[in-house]
Order: structure tokens, then C-alpha cells, then sequence
């Protein structure tokens, strides 16, 4: 399993994309060398939505066109990863294809979650191509309201 972890070095300022910078250049190689680069870790990466809410956290992940047999989501170690693969749509018999911006290949998500979440009550539903994914917290974690006297 191979997670990424976003670094602001990743975002070049418009300075630096036509001259570059050599600490920019070298933190980039450094990343790549040391399989930090996202486009080493899967062919393509589905956007996400995380919301905590009080007595959970919700996980959505649009996943288009997929089927519920091409997705594994685990929980380990406080970290929630959602695996798949979305199969290509092969060549095309007839025609020549323009314009191609269709993502397949594997993919891999992976999110780091405080220590409050219920490991043996994640649930997890996939319904028109979105993947919903419930992670309850502990009850002791759940905020409470203290009355002030």
C-alpha cells in the first residue's frame, strides 16, 4: 500500500514553471526517487469529499461507471483506503477517437482518521457511483454539551 502525502513544494508558483527553481527541482526529483510522486502510486485518483459530523465522519468518493465488484475499501492502523479499478473501454472497432479524457487503470485512496472512530461499525454503500463510506466514532469521543452553572 503506498500512500501520498501532499506537500506544498508540489505546487509550483508561476514563477518557477518557466525558469524554474533549482530547490523547487530538487525537492520534485527527491519525491520522485523516493516514490512520493502521485502518478507513481496509481493511474488515476477519483475525487473525495470527508465531513465529520458528531457521531461520525462520511466519506464520498465518485467512482463513475464502476461496479461494486472493482472496489475494496479497508481500515487499518486508523487508515482508511479505497481501492479499485476501472476497466477501459477498449478499442474502438470503427471511427478514430478525438479526444480521450475518460480515467482507467487503478487507483488507490488512502485517508489518515483520528483514533475516535468504531473499526467494527464501518459501513460502507455504493449506489449510482458514488461510494459513501461511514466511519462512527466512539461514544466516549462524541462531543457532549456541558451545562454551566
Amino acid at each position: 500500500m503506498t500512500l501520498v502525502r501532499w506537500s506544498p513544494r508540489m505546487v509550483r508558483r508561476p514563477q518557477e514553471r518557466e525558469g524554474g527553481n533549482w530547490m523547487t527541482e530538487w525537492d520534485n526529483w527527491f519525491d520522485e526517487f523516493f516514490g512520493r510522486s502521485p502518478a507513481t502510486s496509481c493511474d488515476w485518483m477519483p475525487p473525495l469529499d470527508v465531513r465529520e459530523e458528531d457521531k461520525h465522519y462520511r466519506v464520498l468518493v465518485d467512482l463513475p461507471g464502476m461496479k461494486r465488484d472493482d472496489i475494496r475499501v479497508t481500515f487499518e492502523n486508523d487508515v482508511l483506503t479505497v481501492t479499485g479499478e476501472r476497466k477501459g473501454q477498449g478499442e474502438e472497432k470503427q471511427g478514430k477517437l478525438h479526444r480521450s479524457e475518460r480515467f482507467s487503470g487503478k487507483f488507490t485512496r488512502s485517508l489518515r482518521f483520528p483514533s475516535d472512530v468504531e473499526p467494527g461499525k464501518i459501513d460502507a454503500q455504493f449506489k449510482d457511483g458514488v461510494l459513501e463510506i461511514s466511519l462512527p466514532k466512539h461514544e466516549g469521543a462524541m462531543v457532549r454539551q456541558i451545562e454551566v452553572k
